[in-house]
């Protein structure tokens, strides 16, 4: 198998000429044929290099200002041809194209354009256009196509080592080269038609900050998104935007808002978010009389202390009961259906919170699009998590949890799938409804998710609750399996008598059986829901 190829004629059409001339020079020290494009073709004429004009392979002259010049069946042909098949080799001899063994591109400066001019302007949407690079993409995605045959450069960067591998190999390169230079290519037209498509497409929205003072951030808003973010100041509900940290705390309160909505399509529900982790969640049937105003009470209650300054996220229309309500807590955000400016009850909270911000869900989806993260070296993406099914649902201990409950154990995984791991959740029923009592989240040790944060809080919401009830009156949900028995010692121990976990522990045999001691129906759904981000 061979281990280099061959370049004998090179087509250059670049923005950035930086090291041009030092890879020209190359080129024509190893007697390497250079087809160029008008500018570059000057850059390297007038660096005394022998340039054939782009015009003599296509036989047409550049035309429209520029906008024709590389693209044409003889380039394309010269790239695209499959070196040593005979089918192929025969129609290029017999339409005598020229072979292109490297292609030199660098895209026009879009996004450097961009920084510049505003898309949303149609006045100056006309010079961004004109940054938007068609021939130079189509000769790239080509020449990366017919790697190893065609080595395609698409930065200066690479130019050095292009040098380097022309000399040492005599006028060819190493087959590992030339794919190295293939992969980089397709990620420059990725990089570069995602650029276009966050400009002209999505709409960036500078915001403040992110996470901290220091650090800049943007939201690029796609166009179908189900909630209306405010693009500028004069567009937003309350006159306040929303910063980065806001952004996150409204995003994990719609999806958990969402996802209730799906489970459970006749209750209203009411979700508050701290630090993207929900701590006050409630939903309640929506026939009842002030449901809504019934749903974020218990929400509320669930922990009051975590709620002050969160994000709200409401299921339905703001009712004025519950803006009422509202106005005596502070909470930071409030999202909802129908919300505008011009909303008596959104005003009615702005008459005393005069720095909320507010914004309208235009509809409630469910996940169904690949989520992505940025991480060291690279991006991290991921289908949405399920939610599970109860036919997977299995009780292995001697007791049962109530049928009557089962509505109870499915709002209980939702909210637990929310929290960040390892997470708890303390569910209880309310009257024509749901509530979460207690959660502890974030823990490298699930013993403390629930000793420390879950049970404390639970006890705390129990406590100042307007209903009677203790523990005992608590399902305990776990995001994952208990890979010991000392969960379920700790709750039984406190007076919880029903667990629902994922199982799937090599000590699930010992964990059923300590629940069989200790008087715990416990149920297994089949399905983890971890949340580390």
């Amino acid at each position: 198998m061979r281990s280099t190829v061959p370049i004998r004629r090179a087509l250059i059409s670049v923005s950035d000429k930086s090291q041009l001339v030092e890879l020209g020079k190359a080129f024509q020290k190893q007697k390497i044929e250079i087809v160029a494009t008008g500018g570059s073709a000057k850059v390297l004429k007038d660096s005394g290099i022998n340039v054939i004009p782009i015009e003599s392979v296509t036989g047409q002259p550049e035309a429209f200002q520029g906008r024709m010049k590389t693209l044409s069946f003889e380039v394309c042909s010269g790239i695209l041809y499959r070196r040593g098949d005979e089918a192929d080799e025969h129609d290029r001899n017999s339409l005598k194209i020229p072979s292109i063994d490297c292609v030199v591109v660098n895209f026009y400066p879009f996004e450097e354009t961009a920084k510049h001019y505003d898309a949303r302007d149609s006045n100056q949407r006309g010079p961004l256009i004109e940054q938007i690079d068609i021939g130079g993409p189509t000769l790239v995605r080509a020449a990366a196509k017919n790697a190893p045959d065609v080595l395609v450069l698409t930065d200066p960067g690479q130019y050095q080592r292009a040098i380097e591998e022309l000399e040492t190999h005599h006028g060819e390169v190493t087959v590992e080269y030339s794919y190295k230079c293939s992969n980089s290519a397709w990620g420059a037209v990725l990089k570069y038609d995602q650029a276009i498509y966050d400009t002209l497409v999505n709409e960036k929205i500078a915001l403040r900050y992110g996470e901290n003072p220091h650090q800049k951030a943007h939201l690029n808003v796609h166009s179908a998104s189900p909630i209306a973010w405010p693009k500028s100041q004069s567009e937003s509900l309350t006159g306040q935007s929303v910063s980065y940290n806001n952004l996150l705390d409204f995003s994990a309160a719609y999806d958990l808002c969402a996802q209730l909505k799906h489970r459970f399509p006749s209750h209203t529900h009411a979700v508050i978010v701290k630090h993207a982790n929900p701590c006050g969640v409630a939903s309640v049937e929506n026939s009842l009389p002030q449901a809504q105003k019934q749903a974020i009470t218990f929400a509320w209650e669930g922990d009051s202390i975590s709620a002050f300054g969160g994000i709200v996220c409401l299921s339905d229309r703001l009712t004025e009961d519950t803006a009422a309500f509202l106005q005596e807590r502070f909470i930071e955000g409030l999202a909802a259906p129908e919300l505008s400016k011009e909303s008596p009850s959104l005003k009615l909270i702005v008459e005393k919170r005069k720095r909320l911000k507010a914004v309208q869900v235009k509809a409630f989806e469910t996940e169904s699009e690949l989520r992505s993260l940025s991480v060291t070296g690279g991006v991290l993406f991921q289908t949405p998590d399920e939610i599970e099914s109860n036919e997977s649902y299995q009780t292995p201990t001697q007791l049962k949890i109530d049928s009557k409950k089962m509505n109870l154990v499915s709002f209980g995984v939702g909210v637990c799938q929310s929290l960040k791991s390892n997470a708890i959740a303390l569910v209880r029923q309310i009257p024509h409804g749901f509530q979460l009592v207690g959660a502890g989240q974030g823990q490298p040790n699930r013993i403390e998710a629930l000793t420390s944060l879950a049970i404390p809080r639970a006890l705390r919401t129990l406590n100042e609750s307007s209903l009677s009830g203790g523990l005992s009156d608590c399902i305990l949900i776990s995001d994952a399996f208990f890979p010991f028995p000392d969960a379920v010692e700790s709750a039984a121990k406190l007076g919880i008598q029903e667990v629902v976990q994922p199982g799937g522990s090599r000590k699930d045999k010992e964990v059923i059986q300590r629940c069989d001691d200790l008087g715990v129906a416990m149920l297994m759904t089949g399905m983890r829901h971890f949340r580390h981000s």
